[in-house]
């Protein structure tokens, strides 16, 4: 036996935590290995009750680099429920997938999906598919849904919708139904309709998830052209100002002098309608209205950048609080006033709304043209730093405790009723309901009876001034839910491809970098192709045996194929 068959086992009992040390462990091949296949026969142990029939697992073992190979790719040759059935629990980040459409498309195949009698069958079907995958899909995990459209007796059926419906039922909650607008769809001679030159691309987490999951929108912004933020310094004299963290109330104010610091900040004086004047920074005007800030973990030194993944980094049993990575502080000490230019107008004072629905306050707000249409430009005071309320609570519950008190006798100690309950859960934000953050004079009030340390004063507390105007995102527009993206033709002749460009929106916003993604009905592997160009894992299931040739040609780095009979 060769070097390469050594350690090769018959009879072994699979088992999901085998299956899942498969997948996950990547071999590091020595030079002998390089570009070799090794081909493993495996019986399965029927008391096992996992999978009964034999597997065939063909190895590549790819050339040497590191440890880890990014953009791996396993495919799965088999029936996707039973294949979705051997994987463990929580091991996708992301699925985009579009299964065989309803009475479309036949692939002379006894198990395939989409020659039902009737639509009504293929959507349950999809269903409990769909809901054996929920089970492999991580908490924070996203579902990019394909599904085309189909006509029976000049009627069209919404098969999409009516899939949809039934997987929100079923525990899946839909964020968004994009639109697939197809600029070369298929020309039509049809003169008795319209010709169909879109399909829906649903987007589902899970529903006990559904204020938790991975979503990047900056992976797709549209850059705006035409406009800019820009405002000079010296024009925000007479600016209105409002500070809703007052804990008294909102209060207003408005810009009496304006300064620049010599980091070239802009520092502006406000004279407060209650006599008091202060000193606040206003925020570069291309910026986000909070900054984003690093955590640290004292213990494992790993840096957290967003809250979805504290969840994960408490696992590793780390004990130190998350230290953020502050930037410097404010120079205020060394500033020149700037003076208004020659013929400055004072801009105009805020009136308060008279139009046609005063009587409804909830409609002066509808959208940001209108708030300026409505009320002008005006600064107000935000914390400077986005604040993740999860790392706080749990700061403070660890003083609460320590300290041995109840949130009741801290609400009667600051004069509140039912309020500090509020500062000690978790659940706000991306995360729930029901968590708030104490505004600034709270958080020094509350540090006065619980004794905390200063690591999150700066944090918490650090304002800034942000103009209230229209303005688009910094990075970039919402590109929309219409995706204007043309079919893709392929050579190897499958009926029906993915374009690379919808996989790619998909996965880029849906699944984190070194991420893994799962298509269920892989067909001719296009998802698998772009998830392993841009750096993740993938999973790869299809049904029929011909169409592993185009996977093969199309995929350069498949780790492994696994036949399920």
């Amino acid at each position: 036996m060769n070097k390469a068959n050594k350690d090769l086992k018959l009879n072994k009992e699979i088992t999901h935590s085998e299956t899942a040390q498969k997948f996950r462990k990547y071999p590091k091949p020595s030079n002998e290995k390089k570009y070799k296949k090794v081909t493993e026969k495996i019986q399965t142990n029927p008391k096992s009750g996992l999978v009964r029939d034999q597997l065939v697992i063909e190895k590549t073992y790819l050339p040497p680099a590191t440890e880890h190979y990014p953009g791996a790719i396993t495919v799965y040759i088999g029936d996707a429920k039973k294949v979705l059935s051997m994987l463990p629990e929580e091991v996708v980040d992301c699925v985009v997938t579009s299964p065989p459409y309803w009475k479309q498309r036949d692939y002379v195949h006894p198990d395939q999906i989409g020659q039902e009698s009737s639509y009504i069958d293929y959507i349950n079907r999809l269903v409990d598919i769909f809901n054996e995958m929920k089970r492999v899909l991580k908490p924070t995990g996203t579902f990019f849904l394909n599904v085309g459209y189909k006509y029976q007796d000049k009627e069209l059926l919404l098969i999409p919708e009516l899939l949809a419906v039934e997987l929100q039922k079923s525990g899946w909650a839909l964020l968004n139904k994009i639109i697939w607008h197809k600029p070369n769809a298929m020309p039509s001679s049809l003169d008795s309709r319209l010709s169909n030159v879109y399909e829906p691309v649903f987007l589902f987490v899970k529903e006990e998830s559904k204020y938790k999951y991975y979503l990047s929108l900056d992976e797709l912004r549209l850059p705006v052209t035409n406009f800019t933020a820009e405002k000079k310094a010296e024009e925000l004299l007479g600016f209105q100002v409002e500070d809703p963290l007052n804990k008294s109330g909102k209060r207003e104010g408005e810009v009496s002098r304006v300064f620049r610091n010599n980091e070239g900040r802009v520092i502006v004086k406000v004279s407060w309608k209650d006599g008091k004047e202060t000193y606040e920074v206003v925020n570069d005007f291309n910026q986000e209205s909070q900054l984003e800030v690093e955590l640290e973990c004292p213990d494992c030194k790993r840096i957290i950048t967003q809250e979805i993944e504290i969840e994960k980094h408490r696992s590793l049993f780390c004990k130190g609080f998350l230290r953020p990575i502050m930037p410097s502080k404010i120079d205020y000490d060394n500033m020149v006033e700037l003076k208004p230019p020659l013929l400055f107008r004072l801009p105009p004072k805020r009136q308060s709304y008279e139009g046609k629905f005063k009587i409804s306050p909830a409609n002066h707000g509808a959208s940001p043209g209108a708030r300026k249409s409505l009320f002008g430009e005006y600064l107000v005071l935000q914390r400077r730093y986005k604040v993740f309320q999860s790392v706080i609570a749990e700061f403070l519950r660890f003083w609460r405790e320590k300290k041995g008190i109840t949130t009741k006798e801290i609400d009667r100690l600051l004069g509140y009723k039912d309020t500090a309950g509020h500062w000690f859960r978790k659940d706000t934000g991306s995360w729930g309901r029901g968590g708030s953050i104490p505004l600034p004079d709270d958080w020094f009030r509350l540090k006065g009876i619980l004794k905390f340390d200063d690591i999150y004063d700066r944090w918490v507390t650090e304002t800034h001034l942000v103009l209230q105007t229209v303005k688009p995102h910094p990075k970039g527009k919402n590109p929309g839910d219409v995706w204007s993206i043309k079919l893709q033709p392929l050579p190897e002749a499958h009926f029906a491809t993915f374009p690379e460009e919808l996989v790619n929106k998909c996965i880029e916003a849906g699944c984190p970098k070194s991420g893994v993604v799962l298509d269920p009905f892989a067909g001719s592997g296009t998802t698998g192709k772009v998830a392993s160009d841009t750096g993740r894992d993938a999973i790869l299931i299809e049904l029929v045996p011909e169409y592993l040739n185009i996977i093969k040609k199309r995929c350069k780095n498949i780790k492994e194929v696994i036949n399920v009979k």
